[in-house]
Formats: structure tokens, sequence, C-alpha cells
């Protein structure tokens, strides 16, 4: 049976799975979460790139369909890299959620919330600009905002406080767009609506990935007609507390988790 794999540094690429067990729903999928190194956006660009392989030499012995980088820190970094390496299609969450913002903002003034090693890479900025020339790119790194949210103890007023001090500068710079360039911010989308307190066009990159994997697989012939096996859940971490998050935002209630070793 082929699967789809979907890799993250946490728990923030169920956003994406999410997506896909709307849309793809008889696909099957294997999720590896590197829980135990979480989270990757204030690591160094080389051990990112050493625990991304780790994942993947973790996934040989699959046999995949696809490869789905949910995340942005990874997909930023080291996305051409693996699509040397990987001999099915892989699909990053940059590039689609970058293609949406540019065709929907009105007043062309786009904001880009992002680990700091996403924001320096500047890859929405320049996909952005690439599909719609002049539009103003404002990106803004939030550090602490995935170890929040990957906290489920992290008390609301914290996580207010935080997303205030991430999105001001964003509205003083009045961009009707903003996207969460972190798979796990949409986990937040609740809070950064009130946060932000009016109007926004805020892009999830989670459907527009979805939809570009769907694209694939169709041109592939690769789609499944039927569901069969169950979806696998992997992570670096705690079982249990992962366990937990698999269902609470996915609609799978009884998950097959597995505590998987993929550091050399």
């Amino acid at each position: 049976m082929k699967r789809i794999a979907i890799i993250d540094s946490g728990s923030g690429g169920l956003t994406v799975a999410n997506v896909l067990f709307g849309q793809l729903p008889d696909e099957r999928i294997i999720y590896v979460g590197d829980h135990g190194n979480c989270p990757y956006g204030n690591k160094s660009p080389e051990e990112i790139k050493d625990l991304v392989f780790g994942v993947i030499r973790y996934l040989e012995q699959f046999e995949l369909k696809m490869l789905i980088v949910a995340c942005n820190t990874a997909s930023a970094l080291m996305l051409d890299e693996l699509k040397e390496r990987m001999d099915v299609p892989v699909i990053g969450v940059i590039e689609p959620g970058a293609r949406t913002a540019a065709a929907t903002t009105r007043n062309r003034r786009i904001g880009v919330i992002a680990t700091q090693r996403t924001v320096e890479s500047h890859m929405y900025r320049k996909i952005i600009r690439e599909n719609r020339a002049g539009l103003e790119v404002h990106e803004q790194a939030c550090p602490k905002l995935v170890s929040y949210l990957e906290n489920e103890e992290t008390p609301e007023e914290a996580l207010r406080e935080v997303l205030e001090e991430y999105l001001g500068p964003l509205q003083k710079e009045q961009v009707d767009t903003l996207v969460m360039g972190c798979t796990h911010y949409p986990l937040a989308e609740q809070q950064i609506r009130r946060v932000w307190g009016g109007d926004v066009n805020l892009v999830d990159p989670a459907r527009a990935t979805v939809a570009k994997a769907a694209e694939v697989l169709m041109e592939s012939g690769e789609t499944a007609d039927a569901p069969e096996g169950e979806h696998l859940f992997c992570t670096t971490g705690d079982v249990l507390d992962f366990e937990e998050k698999v269902k609470k935002w996915t609609p799978v209630s009884q998950p097959v988790v597995r505590y998987v070793e993929t550091r050399a």
C-alpha cells in the first residue's frame, strides 16, 4: 500500500493532514512529527537539515507515493534537496500559500508570520512577488509561537500577549492579507482573528497545499480509489501527548501512534 508521507517539526502538520482527510478521504498517510527536537525555527540550518534527513531515512522503509513537507522552515531551507533525494513528488507548503496570498490581496499589502528561519529565507516574499509584481510583503518572525502552541498548558493570556507583539507591526503596515507561514499557526486562528480585531484575509497554506497534492496525484495516476489500511502517526517525542493531539485536532478517533528514533 502506498502512503502519503507528511513530515513536520511537531504537531502543526496535523493541520495539513486534517485538510487532506477532508479532500482526499481515500488516501492513507504516515505522519512523522519530530517532537523530540521541536521547534525547528530557532535552530541552525545545518541542524535542521540533519534532523529532516533523519526523518527521511526512517521513511525509506515505507512505500510512498508523495512527500508533503508540512514544516515551513524545512520547506524554506531544503525543499530542492529533498526533491533531488526522493523518487516521489515532494510538495512544500510555502509556494501554494504564497500563490494564494498573491492572488487574493486587495490592497497589495501582504503580511507573513513565520518562524525565524523561514523569515530569514525570505521565500514567501520571493514567491509572492514572482506571482504578482509590485506587492508589498512584510514578514514577521514569531519565535515563541510554536512552543506556545505545542504546549497545551500555555495560558490564553500569554498567547494573546505574544500575538499582540507579533501582529502589531503588520497592522501598522495596513496589510489586508496575512499568511500563517507555519502549519502550527492555524491552531490559533480564532485567537489571531480576535487580536487582529478587524477584517483580514487569513491564508492557511494547508488548503492550497492539499489542492496541489490532489492535482499531482491525479496527473500521475496515483489517486487512491478506495481506503486501505490505517493512518500511521509517528513521533520522536511523547506518544501519549501526541495521541491526544491527533484525537483533538483530526477526525481520527483511534489513531495508531508510534515512538520512532530518527537520529543517526
